[in-house]
C-alpha cells in the first residue's frame, strides 16, 4: 500500500450508488474503508479494488466509537445512507438527519478534508412529505457542523439494478396495466448512476470553506407517463397506462405500504405531487464538468431481460 494514497470512508457502500461510485475510486488509487452493519454480506465490494485496497468495518451508524474507528486516518468521507420507507427499525429521522448530524460533528473532530453527503432533488422548507422533511434536516445539520461539504442532490437514479425502471418493468411482466399516480405528470430528471459517482468524485476534489450543494439531474427532463413510454418501447410490452387520482392513490397506499417491501406509501403519494427536477438555485451537474448520459443511451443495456426472449426478443 503506498504512503501517500488518499484514504476515503463510505457509510452506505453497499447500495446502488456505492457499488458504482467503488469502481470510480479504486481506479484513482484511493484506498476505501466501508463502514457496514453486515461485512461478511458485503464481501462482493472487495473484488471492484485491487487486494487490500478496500477495507470491511463492522458498523453500527449510531456508535460512535464505530464511527471513530472508520474515520480513523481518513482524508474524505462519503454518506449515501438513506431509506426510501420507513420499517419498525428505521426511521427518516434517525437515518436521514441524526445520523448526518453525528457523522459531520465527528469530521470536524476528526479534521477531515471534504465530506460529500447524498441528499435528494426537490429538498425544501415546509414540504408535506416526512422523507423530504428529513433530507432538509440533515442538511442543516451538515451546513452548521462542518463547513467543507458538498451536498449533492440527485433526482430518480437510473441504471443497473436501479429501484425505478425495474420496479415497473417487473410489475409489467404480469400486470394488464402500469398505473400513473396523479395522471403521471410529475415531472423527473432521470439520472445515470454512473454520473452520480463521477459527481461524487468530482466533489471530493473542491476544495471549499463553505457548504455547498449541488442539484444533480440528467440532460432531459420526463414526465412520470413519459418514462413508462419510454420502458414498454425498450421492454417491448403493450400495457394500459391507467389514470390514478392522488386521492385514490393514498388510499390504496395504506394497504401497500403494509407490505415487507412496500410498493407505494402514503409518503412516497404527497411526493409525486411535487417535480423533481433542477430549479435553477444552485450549481448543477455541468459545473462539475459532467455532459449527463440520455436515459435511451443506456435503458436498453440492462432492462432487455424484461423482454420476451431477453437480449434476443
Amino acid at each position: 500500500m503506498q504512503n501517500n494514497q488518499k484514504i476515503i470512508a463510505i457509510f452506505g457502500a453497499g447500495g446502488f450508488i456505492g457499488k458504482h461510485l467503488m469502481r470510480e475510486l479504486t481506479k484513482l488509487d484511493f484506498r476505501v474503508k466501508v463502514a457496514t452493519r453486515n461485512p461478511y454480506l458485503k464481501g462482493y465490494l472487495k473484488p471492484l479494488g485491487n487486494p487490500g485496497q478496500i477495507e470491511l468495518f463492522k458498523t453500527n451508524i449510531f456508535n460512535i466509537e464505530d464511527i471513530k474507528h472508520v474515520l480513523k486516518n481518513c482524508d474524505y468521507v462519503i454518506n449515501l445512507v438513506g431509506i426510501l420507507y420507513e420499517t419498525k427499525k428505521q426511521k427518516f429521522n434517525y437515518i436521514h438527519s441524526q445520523f448526518p448530524h453525528i457523522l459531520s460533528n465527528l469530521c470536524e473532530e476528526f479534521g477531515i478534508k471534504n465530506l460529500v453527503h447524498i441528499s435528494a432533488l426537490g429538498v425544501k422548507e415546509k414540504h408535506v412529505s416526512l422523507y423530504m422533511q428529513s433530507k432538509l434536516q440533515g442538511e442543516k445539520n451538515i451546513q452548521n457542523n462542518f463547513k467543507p461539504s458538498i451536498i449533492l442532490r440527485p433526482s430518480v437514479v437510473f441504471g443497473p439494478e436501479d429501484k425505478f425502471f425495474n420496479t415497473f418493468a417487473s410489475l409489467a411482466q404480469f400486470s394488464p396495466f402500469l398505473p400513473l399516480i396523479g395522471g403521471g405528470k410529475t415531472k423527473f430528471a432521470p439520472i445515470y448512476v454512473g454520473d452520480v459517482a463521477k459527481a461524487i468524485v468530482k466533489a471530493l476534489e473542491l476544495n471549499n470553506s463553505e457548504p455547498k450543494i449541488y442539484e444533480l439531474g440528467g440532460p432531459e427532463n420526463y414526465s412520470f407517463k413519459e418514462l413508462m413510454e419510454i420502458l414498454l418501447t425498450e421492454i417491448k410490452k403493450k400495457r394500459l397506462l391507467i389514470s390514478i387520482p392522488f386521492g385514490v392513490a393514498k388510499f390504496q397506499s395504506y394497504f401497500l405500504q403494509m407490505m415487507p417491501n412496500p410498493l407505494l406509501t402514503s409518503d412516497q403519494v404527497e411526493l409525486l405531487k411535487h417535480n423533481n427536477i433542477i430549479s435553477g438555485n444552485y450549481s448543477t451537474l455541468k459545473d462539475l464538468g459532467i455532459a449527463g448520459t440520455p436515459i435511451k443511451s443506456i435503458l436498453s443495456k440492462y432492462i432487455y431481460r424484461f423482454r420476451t426472449g431477453g437480449q434476443f426478443g
